[in-house]
């Protein structure tokens, strides 16, 4: 698809992704900004770790949100449109996140 226009009506993801995944974000932000505190406090290492691990699992949340919309909605309209560049794409975004 590679790449659809940004200006296209309904955008490219779904209003309740955006919704979501906004609210996530921000609660990601929050504990970004509390593991930034912890560390100029000089707290114990593990629980540093323990915080940016919990971190990584919000924003693989996030990730999985994301790619089910672009296989639903990107994805799904590249092939019924008969896009030959999606697959190539696809392989690339699959591989990059995997």
């Amino acid at each position: 698809m590679a790449q659809q226009d940004a200006g296209q009506a309904g955008g490219y993801l779904a209003a309740d992704v955006v919704e979501d995944a906004v609210v996530r974000l921000a609660k990601i932000n929050g504990q970004v900004q509390g593991i930034s505190r912890m560390v100029r406090d000089g707290r114990y290492c593990v629980d540093v770790l323990d915080q940016i691990a919990s971190v990584q699992k919000a924003l693989d949340g996030v990730s999985r949100q994301v790619m089910r919309n672009y296989l639903e909605r990107c994805v799904t309209e590249a092939i019924k449109g008969d896009d030959p560049d999606i697959y190539d794409e696809l392989m690339k975004v699959l591989f990059r996140h995997r």
